[in-house]
């Protein structure tokens, strides 16, 4: 049922080459291989380092769960991220490359990889929309290189347009394409540009997905959520309740399940702490090692599964942690992005923006994500059992995974599953 060793080295943010787990089989096992005419790109992406995108996943995930609710999408700031690293050089190049796991003369490798797994991602059955799209924005006094707009075009299938960025409407613009790429789900992605604002690099990620087998809506009913440490008052909840044959996980401060989505190439793991734990101590295991030896111990199990209903928006500003993370020097005025523009000047990130849309319910799932980039320039199957009960009333962690391509899409920390 589920390809778990494939999540193994997963990059929530890039794709990685990993292999099917030995014995068990997988949900995505029905499902069409990769298309043969990719072979040429996987062959050559298939040496890409998986631990360094990993760990920038984690990274990035774990700065910003100490929200109540924080549901990111590394892949969707990584991919933004990677446009925006083809019109870097020197030092700027080399940082971003360590942050998102790269050297930094791999980038045609990286576009390369990154072209295999959009493209992978896309390839999806009627059962399953997953729409990824790309933009870049740019002042007309403030033009793109050919050479950075083919590889963003060639490579990340992009859409580039010169606009007026002294313009109120230009906002609107790039909100209105933000907005149609995600179905409504964020209409709003800049609230304004700063007049040294010259360029917007934007990516976008719409998932909306049933489950293989659907929750039956009379089987909800409220039940307390246990609040976490932030809150000491427990709510009430509209559960879902299904009994299931799932792939299960149970170690000593975590339980996890995973749950198909129709067409078997997509799933949702759901990480619980033990009564004994909490989500602080669950989310500090959350290692690569750790990563390794859980997901090669799942088994299928007959589950009693208790899951509540979740819808959240989430926004964030990722400038601070890609600093803290190490791509420090790409926010300096000193930055070096001398491939971006014609003819070469100054420009710098001066933020990175991302927000988030998470809606579970009965039928199955819905999400979208958003991250802006933007430039700114220098100043100037098995047996059955008794079920066994897994009830999802206290905080939790969520990781909503393309099986085929390997991709972790989402992945969030829900205090408040139904917060307004």
């Amino acid at each position: 049922m589920l390809m778990l060793k494939k999540l193994l080295n997963a990059s929530i943010c890039a794709a990685l080459t990993l292999s099917n787990l030995a014995g068990e089989t997988s949900f995505a096992a029905d499902a069409e291989p990769v298309s043969k005419r990719n072979a040429n790109l996987e062959e050559k992406a298939a040496s890409m380092s998986s631990c360094q995108n990993f760990n920038f996943a984690i990274k990035l995930f774990t700065h910003e769960q100490a929200n109540e609710n924080a549901v990111v999408s590394p892949f969707s700031a990584y991919t933004a991220l990677s446009m925006a690293a083809n019109g870097a050089n020197g030092k700027t190049r080399q940082e971003m490359g360590n942050t998102l796991g790269f050297q930094a003369d791999e980038m045609d490798r990286v576009n390369r990889r990154n072209l295999q797994v959009m493209t992978t991602l896309q390839d999806q059955s009627d059962t399953v929309k997953l729409e990824i799209a790309n933009a870049i924005f740019a002042d007309h006094n403030y033009p793109f290189k050919d050479s950075f707009k083919a590889k963003c075009h060639e490579f990340y299938q992009a859409e580039a347009q010169s606009l007026d960025f002294k313009k109120a409407e230009t906002v609107d613009t790039i909100n209105d394409w933000c907005k149609e790429k995600t179905h409504g789900k964020i209409d709003k992605i800049i609230a304004k540009l700063t007049p040294n604002e010259k360029m917007v690099l934007l990516n976008t990620v719409y998932f909306k997905g049933a489950w293989a087998t659907p929750f039956k809506k009379e089987s909800t009913y409220q039940e307390q959520f246990l609040a976490g440490l932030k809150n000491p008052t427990n709510q009430s909840v509209d559960m879902m309740h299904i009994v299931e044959n799932l792939p299960y996980l149970k170690e000593a401060d975590l339980q996890a399940i995973a749950m198909p989505y129709k067409g078997l190439k997509q799933s949702l793991y759901v990480f619980l702490p033990n009564q004994n734990s909490d989500l602080k101590t669950m989310l500090a295991s959350f290692s690569e090692a750790n990563w390794k030896f859980w997901l090669n111990s799942f088994h299928h199990q007959s589950i009693e599964l208790s899951l509540p209903k979740v819808r959240v928006k989430y926004s964030t500003e990722l400038s601070a942690t890609l600093k803290q993370i190490g791509m420090a020097s790409a926010f300096t005025p000193n930055a070096d992005f001398s491939d971006m523009i014609e003819p070469p000047k100054s420009v710098f990130i001066s933020k990175v923006l991302q927000k988030t849309y998470l809606d579970i319910d009965e039928a199955g799932t819905e999400a979208a994500a958003a991250t802006a980039v933007i430039m700114m320039a220098r100043a100037v199957a098995m047996r059955r059992e008794a079920p066994l009960p897994f009830k999802v009333d206290r905080p939790f962690v969520i990781a909503l995974v393309d099986n085929d391509s390997q991709e972790i899409l989402f992945f969030g920390a829900i205090s408040n599953p139904q917060s307004k």
